[in-house]
């Protein structure tokens, strides 16, 4: 893990959605989808819940987020 996927993280959240948070950070959404999923796995847990095509951001997630 390194700051880049940390970056990523941030922008997710802010946009939730990861095709929009891909636009901006001038990236793919696959790309996206992998350093997040990166994450997921360093930490051993789900930072985002995925229900209908919609982000919500879980209590691990918003952990995360607010350090």
């Amino acid at each position: 893990m390194n700051n880049r996927h940390l970056i990523v993280f941030l922008s997710v959240c802010e946009h939730m959605n990861m095709t929009r948070a891909a636009g901006s950070l001038y990236m793919t959404q696959p790309a996206v989808s992998q350093m997040i999923a990166e994450l997921e796995r360093y930490y051993g847990v789900r930072l985002f819940e995925r229900i209908k095509h919609r982000l919500y951001l879980t209590a691990a997630g918003e952990r995360l987020l607010s350090y």
